[in-house]
């Protein structure tokens, strides 16, 4: 018989993203007890709150409040801690980001979100057909307007507090431009859709309220100054297309997980593929794309070893763009401590952005 016998060794102390994450959703917990007060007084909304809640509890990554958390901390020159008020503009930026996801899945007929049932097919099944859809629409509209009240709560500077929530709404706006933009992109014919259009989407869809959104209001209302807040805005951009990239990697692992293929959504990956086969191929491409039929664009994709040529073409542009990111940090008017911290987040991110549904070993790992 074995026993087990212990070191003696104490265990490792939390790092600072595991601590930042662990106090962080007990603030995140309070904002949506709060939530649920607003629902809770409408008895008859009572389904939609059970579909809601058990949405907004499925975590993620959780990582644009890390990013938001991680900034304000080193760039706060009070060294007075972090603030309860400003956990909940962390949980404002998560409310956001599930706002966006719900009207996203709806609008790219997604099944599922974090390997569990998007919003809209939670509250189809309380409520019943076509009508879920048009609950999570609404119940987006609502974290949306929850999520400027927190940036409102007393306790923030209320000067420091109206800049962040203006430079808030350019974001939001933008975020609704890059989806329309990505969705006016729909009906161009792939071979018409230039780099420099994906590029666009990529920033306003994602870089801004992922990345420099987080950034950026960390810094306001830690009383930056506006040189620390530009080099913020320019080390987002490239994080912001190594993260999307990344996530767009996601449709190369198989038909189940081409929600953007079968949306016809103009990707990266797809466009590169589409411009290096040869003529014939690329309109057979096209006619498979046209069909919304993931499984034979794969195919397509796959001949020639093309998928696999341009996956490994993106992944090292996806490292150069980190290493872009890194590079800007290392020129940004910051103090040693803060630019390790930056460093330390920059090599955080790389290690979490894989897309949400990703199976392990897929190339978007």
């Amino acid at each position: 018989m074995f026993s087990i016998t212990h070191s003696g060794a104490k265990p490792s102390p939390p790092d600072d993203f595991s601590r930042r994450r662990h106090t962080f959703q007990l603030h995140y917990e309070d904002a949506l007890r709060e939530l649920q007060g607003k629902f809770a007084a409408r008895p008859g909304l009572a389904p939609a709150w059970t579909a809601l809640e058990g949405f907004l509890n499925t975590e993620g990554k959780r990582l644009r409040p890390l990013v938001f958390l991680s900034a304000y901390e080193l760039l706060d020159e009070t060294r007075a801690g972090v603030a309860p008020v400003i956990y909940r503009v962390a949980a404002a930026l998560e409310l956001f980001h599930a706002f966006a996801l719900a009207h996203d899945d709806i609008i790219d007929g997604s099944q599922t979100r974090r390997h569990q049932p998007t919003l809209h097919r939670r509250l189809a099944a309380e409520t019943g057909g076509r009508n879920g859809e048009n609950l999570a629409l609404v119940l987006g509209d609502i974290l949306f307007g929850y999520t400027v009240e927190n940036f409102l709560l007393p306790g923030l500077d209320p000067a420091r507090a109206t800049a962040a929530l203006r430079y808030f709404s350019t974001v939001a706006q933008d975020t609704g431009l890059g989806e329309a933009l990505e969705l006016s992109l729909l009906r161009t014919p792939l071979e018409a859709v230039t780099e420099e259009d994906i590029f666009n989407t990529y920033y306003l869809k994602t870089t801004r309220y992922t990345f420099e959104a987080p950034l950026v209001i960390a810094a306001i209302l830690a009383g930056a100054p506006e040189p620390v807040l530009l080099s913020l805005h320019d080390y987002a951009r490239p994080l912001g297309l190594a993260f999307q990239i990344e996530n767009d990697l996601h449709e190369t692992s198989g038909p189940e997980s081409a929600d953007d293929l079968r949306a016809g959504v103009k990707t990266l990956f797809l466009k590169r593929c589409h411009d290096v086969l040869p003529a014939e191929e690329a309109v057979a491409l096209r006619a498979a794309l046209a069909q919304g039929d993931p499984a034979e664009v794969h195919q397509h994709l796959n001949q020639r070893g093309t998928a696999t040529k341009v996956v490994k073409e993106l992944t090292a542009e996806t490292a150069a763009h980190f290493q872009e990111a890194r590079q800007v940090l290392l020129a940004a008017p910051l103090r040693p401590e803060q630019r390790e911290g930056l460093l330390a987040l920059t090599a955080f991110i790389h290690r979490h952005s894989r897309h949400s549904e990703a199976r392990a070993g897929s190339a978007s790992a």
